[in-house]
């Protein structure tokens, strides 16, 4: 499944939940509200706006997961 779809699907959730979208870089962003998300015609990049209303253009091809907000738990080091 390509990662627009699964925008796509996250943001058509009933009810809607807050997800982020993870950068191959390790940028997250946060989509706290579908009208927070837009996709471009084409599909090849993904705006965000963030809480303090700044814009973040995203290119598809570097977005490595969307996955629900608090899903990801950080690894614990072996003591």
């Amino acid at each position: 499944m390509k990662v627009v779809e699964i925008i796509r699907e996250f943001n058509g959730a009933d009810p809607f939940a807050p997800y982020e979208i993870h950068m191959a870089g390790g940028t997250r962003f946060r989509v706290p509200h579908p009208d927070f998300v837009s996709i471009s015609p084409r599909d090849s990049m993904v705006v965000v706006f963030d809480l303090k209303d700044r814009l973040h253009h995203l290119n598809v091809m570097l977005i490595e997961r969307v996955v629900a907000a608090g899903s990801v738990r950080k690894r614990r080091r072996a003591a």
